[in-house]
């Protein structure tokens, strides 16, 4: 009989590899990258943190069998600029070229005889070429003739006007005969969207937005995609009995918000509550996972709606029902007419014949050093400034049979 794996091997994800067993497959963004890799342009994946964006680039180059080399814009940061990541890239890998060796003689004398021995001392040199030339030519060099990719990840850590003129100048880099020669292309990996837009208003660098193409943007999975994550890891790698599937995977798809990170997060949270006692996931499980969800990986976010719920007790509470209706929100960018839909659906007794004034209730969500919300850039909606926000909402907050609004407490257990 084969041992069970242990929850942290199935629902841990691995940045520095894939695993085959738990990827999900997301065609259309996969479609979308694989045509960019034929275009001529450099590419840009965008998406918010622990959407899979990485996952996503490493199984499609993977599977097209492209070698790539990933410099982190985070190490950028710290260092100063690219060219000195891209410097620590090449020094990290120790890709360097043997330009000669010199010959020195030594003589080893004893009281016997003297001989002479002939030592060769290599000789690496990396100031031929400067930092991003070695690092194409490194790249080209294990790529052999296989299609080379360089790698710019965590483009929200150097998204300032001083790395992205950085970053403008070695597109344009590319470009030129000398660098064209290794033929790699880039590839920008981040959270920020709009970059092509940021260069078309930069007099200078407008010409640096033809030079890129944006893919769709990476973002939840689909509830049949979700279903199918979790569905991989609690039956068939950890063979748990599942109580109610569908219930299950309802309710992980509605208190993660589909994001991968999230579901591997939760679900690794129900697999260690469970695993060395029956090993059978059902309601009272999910129950005691969302305890411990709450007061572990969405500690942060329940700080920060708890600091935007009303103060005292009102008679309706209006701010914990808009509240309440933001975590049922679906979409990514929400409006103040969806969110009062929603306000008068979930709350018709208290809400009857009375104006609800959500539109300046939003604004007040969206104000302040931790704000809840965030105005979309045509002004006209919001979108949680953090993901972890909905998420929180839809775990901490609770809907009494008369119409009130309250938070579950935090648990230490």
């Amino acid at each position: 009989m084969s041992l069970r794996p242990t929850p942290d091997t199935v629902f841990t994800p691995r940045a520095a590899s894939i695993n085959p067993d738990m990827y999900v497959a997301r065609e259309e963004l996969e479609r979308a990258l694989r045509n960019g890799l034929n275009s001529q342009q450099h590419l840009l994946i965008h998406g918010d943190s622990g959407t899979g964006k990485s996952w996503l680039y490493k199984k499609v180059l993977s599977d097209l069998d492209v070698h790539f080399e990933v410099a982190n814009l985070a190490n950028a940061s710290r260092l100063g600029s690219i060219t000195n990541e891209l410097a620590n890239l090449v020094s990290r890998h120790e890709i360097a070229e043997k330009t000669g060796y010199s010959e020195s003689k030594s003589a080893e004398l004893n009281t016997i005889v003297a001989k002479g021995r002939l030592d060769h001392t290599g000789q690496y040199e990396l100031g031929q070429k400067e930092p991003f030339e070695s690092c194409l030519a490194a790249i080209r060099q294990r790529a052999g003739s296989r299609s080379g990719i360089l790698v710019l990840d965590n483009l929200e850590a150097a998204f300032t006007d001083q790395f992205l003129k950085e970053l403008a100048d070695l597109l344009i880099l590319c470009d030129d005969e000398r660098y064209a020669y290794y033929d790699v292309k880039l590839l920008i990996v981040g959270v920020p969207s709009g970059v092509r837009e940021y260069y078309y208003k930069t007099p200078h660098h407008a010409t640096v937005a033809n030079r890129l193409r944006e893919l769709p943007e990476v973002s939840r999975l689909s509830l049949t995609q979700c279903r199918s994550l979790v569905e991989k890891g609690f039956e068939k790698r950890l063979r748990y009995t599942v109580e109610d599937p569908s219930s299950v995977y309802k309710h992980v798809a509605w208190v993660t918000d589909r994001i991968p990170q999230m579901i591997h997060e939760y679900c690794l949270e129900v697999a260690n509550l469970i695993h060395h006692s029956g090993c059978t996931v059902d309601s009272d499980t999910l129950e005691r996972a969302d305890e411990l969800w709450l007061s572990q990986s969405m500690y942060h976010g329940y700080a920060v709606v708890e600091q935007h719920m009303n103060e005292r007790d009102t008679k309706a509470g209006r701010r914990n029902q808009t509240l309440f209706a933001l975590g049922c929100t679906e979409n990514e960018h929400v409006k103040a007419s969806d969110v009062e839909e929603l306000i008068r659906r979930e709350f018709p007794n208290s809400t009857s014949g009375t104006t609800l004034n959500v539109t300046q209730i939003l604004a007040q969500l969206g104000k302040g050093d931790q704000p809840v919300l965030k105005r979309t850039p045509k002004g006209d909606a919001y979108a949680f400034a953090d993901p972890r926000y909905r998420m929180a909402l839809r775990a901490m907050m609770m809907k009494t049979a008369d119409e009130r609004v309250e938070k579950v407490p935090l648990t230490n257990k």
